[in-house]
């Protein structure tokens, strides 16, 4: 692998911002991680000296796509088709002709179709969707209907036998007038972790506030009376700590599994946070996927309390619809945040035990 340094600094003056050059903050606390590739852009940024850089050919691995945060750089949208070794999972729905199947190929070679547990005889306004997510090497399917009012959720395992199956309401029925079935919507697809499925009503306008915790590995569930704007994952980034709540009408509270409640000291109408929980310390961003622009926040834990507030960069971007997505991570003594904004994206760093804010790269305009 051969680095290329001449002229970086010329090519990238139009994207890339650094702050002064300041002594490094000698942490407690330090990760270890298999790559210091952070691929942006056109190009990638070391993460032991945060210069960027380009490579000559592609690595064999980044930190991406190797470190204990890659399943956070993945979709977390579910596909209607999936690879998992050498076979194929995928839905073959029929709308018009009210067949619903799933396929295991080989290549291109039909295996096995497996019919779905929709309705039968279906009924005329019944149109099912589905879809799938791989779990180790078993396929986990969501199957819903606009006219239902429950999820129906499925395991199967390479060879197609159906392993587990649960239903989860997410719309409930009312009787405004007589003989007129009112559906009321209130639980969706909120998250999932590498081994949790979670669904929340995680909106004000909702007229219940649950949230329902989904256990990948036997489908147990945990039902709490909360809407989820954020949920927090152990320091191994696979199974959930906790999630955040909105307390009041603009104050958050930590739900933690083990029952433990932990009043999160900020104030905010945004309704996502990204976290990251390090040795008792929750590091997170809130920001509105309608909205331009984010904050980080370290908050100690065990101190129930504040530990600093980043200078994070904001892009001025002037807009009416918009898109906006925040992703944490962490590298040794650094959190990286990256933003993917319907105007541009940007990836800054923050020196972990202070919140300084050591570099920034960005392709706004």
């Amino acid at each position: 692998m051969n680095f290329i340094y001449p002229f970086i600094l010329f090519f990238l003056c139009s994207c890339t911002h650094r702050t002064q050059t300041v002594e490094p903050t000698q942490p407690v606390f330090s990760t270890q991680e298999c790559s210091n590739l952070y691929p942006f852009q056109a190009y990638y940024i070391d993460l032991d000296n945060l210069n960027a850089v380009l490579i000559d050919g592609i690595p064999a691995i980044d930190f991406k796509n190797c470190s204990k945060y890659s399943h956070r750089f993945n979709t977390k949208k579910a596909s209607d088709s999936i690879t998992i070794g050498k076979k194929t999972f995928q839905l073959n729905i029929n709308s018009r002709q009210k067949t619903y199947h799933l396929e295991i190929l080989e290549g291109t070679r039909l295996i096995k179709s497996i019919p779905l547990p929709v309705a039968s005889p279906l009924p005329n306004m019944y149109e099912y969707s589905g879809t799938l997510n791989a779990y180790g090497n078993d396929v986990i399917l969501v199957l819903e209907d606009q006219y239902t009012t429950h999820y129906t959720i499925c395991k199967y395992n390479q060879e197609g036998k159906l392993l587990l199956k649960t239903q989860i309401e997410h719309t409930f029925v009312t009787h405004s007038e007589p003989n007129n079935d009112y559906h009321q919507r209130y639980l969706y697809f909120n998250n999932i972790t590498p081994n949790q499925m979670i669904f929340s009503s995680g909106t004000d306008l909702s007229e219940k506030n649950k949230t329902v915790i989904l256990s990948l590995k036997d489908f147990s569930t945990v039902t709490y009376d909360k809407s989820s704007c954020g949920i927090i994952l152990d320091e191994q980034d696979k199974e959930l700590s906790g999630f955040i709540s909105k307390d009041s009408k603009y104050h958050y509270v930590m739900n933690m599994m083990d029952g433990k409640k932990i009043l999160l000291d900020v104030q905010s109408s945004a309704p996502v946070f990204e976290t990251i929980l390090h040795e008792n310390l929750l590091y997170f961003a809130k920001y509105n996927p309608r909205s331009t622009g984010s904050n980080l926040y370290c908050f100690d834990v065990k101190a129930g309390k504040m530990l600093w507030i980043a200078d994070v960069k904001q892009p001025k971007v002037v807009h009416s619809q918009y898109l906006n997505k925040v992703t944490l991570s962490m590298y040794k003594n650094i959190i990286i945040m990256e933003g993917n904004e319907a105007a541009g994206n940007y990836v800054q760093f923050f020196d972990a035990a202070s919140g300084k804010r050591l570099a920034d790269f960005s392709d706004f305009k």
